[in-house]
C-alpha cells in the first residue's frame, strides 16, 4: 500500500513462541464481527518474546484509534493520534505484568503509518509530546505514507521495545 518503492517484508522466527497480549480497550481481533470481513484476523495486538542473554523484547502490532472493534473519530487524524497513544499505553500496561523490566512508551522503536502524507505535520508533533522529543522513540521514528488497514483510519502505529529483563510465569 505504499505510492513507490521496493517491497520489503519482515519476519521473526524463535524457538519459543512468544507470549501474545491484548489490549483491554479493544475485541481481540479474532473475535471481529463478520462485518470486518469473512474471517476475523488473527493476530494479537503485541507479544512478549523471551530473547535470551536476559533480554525481553515487547513487539507491538499496527495500532490505531479502535475502541471495542470501532473506529473512534473518523476523519479526525489528531484526535485518532491521541486515541492511538491511548491504545500503546494500554498495551504496554498490559504487557508490564508479565515482564520485570520497565516498558516505556519513550523506548518505542515505532513506525508511524499516515494515510495522507500531509497528516504527518498533525501527527509527528503529538507522538513527540507524548514520548518526548528528544527520546528514543522520536529519534528513531519512521514515518511511512501508506494505505492502512480501514479505510476510515488515518494513522497507526507498530513498533517494538527491548530491555534488560525476563518474562515472569
Amino acid at each position: 500500500g505504499t505510492c513507490a518503492g521496493d517491497l520489503r517484508v519482515r519476519f521473526l522466527a524463535g524457538h519459543h513462541a512468544p507470549l501474545a497480549v491484548e489490549n483491554p480497550r479493544q475485541v481481540s481481533a479474532y473475535r471481529y464481527p463478520s462485518s470486518y470481513g469473512p474471517r476475523a484476523p488473527t493476530f494479537s495486538r503485541a507479544a512478549l518474546a523471551d530473547l535470551g542473554a536476559g533480554e525481553v523484547a515487547l513487539f507491538v502490532s499496527g495500532t490505531a484509534s479502535i475502541v471495542g472493534h470501532e473506529t473512534q473519530h473518523p476523519g479526525d487524524v489528531r484526535a485518532q493520534t491521541l486515541e492511538t497513544l491511548n491504545n500503546l499505553r494500554a498495551v504496554l500496561a498490559a504487557a508490564q505484568p508479565r515482564c520485570n523490566a520497565p516498558l516505556a512508551l519513550a523506548d518505542l522503536l515505532p513506525c508511524i503509518y499516515v494515510r495522507h502524507l500531509q497528516d504527518q505535520a498533525v501527527v509527528q508533533p503529538l507522538l513527540d509530546a507524548a514520548w518526548g522529543a528528544q527520546s528514543l522513540a522520536a529519534r528513531s521514528a519512521v514515518y511511512v505514507q501508506a494505505d492502512i488497514c480501514r479505510a476510515d483510519l488515518l494513522v497507526e502505529v507498530e513498533g517494538h521495545i527491548t530491555c534488560q529483563g525476563h518474562l515472569l510465569p
